[in-house]
């Protein structure tokens, strides 16, 4: 079996699991889940540009942040 199958298999049962987990929750567990997600997301986006720009403000990684989340793109 090549090693790309090995991952494919691997990533496969994660989401099953993933899903399984998310669909077991209740809507208010799910709703702080996803806040809870959403703030780790923040969070790292921020790390990122202020490590990228350790000469902007707060205010410039927060309009960044706030830039990248309106213009995201999926798929």
């Amino acid at each position: 079996m090549p090693p790309d199958a090995e991952i494919a298999d691997h990533e496969s049962a994660a989401l099953a699991l993933q899903a399984s987990i998310y669909r077991a929750m209740t809507p208010r567990q799910r709703i702080a889940q996803a806040l809870r997600m959403n703030v780790a997301m923040r969070r790292l986006l921020a790390l990122g540009f202020r490590q990228r720009h350790p000469e902007w403000s707060e205010t410039d990684v927060r309009r960044a942040v706030a830039d990248r989340i309106l213009h995201a793109r999926t798929g």
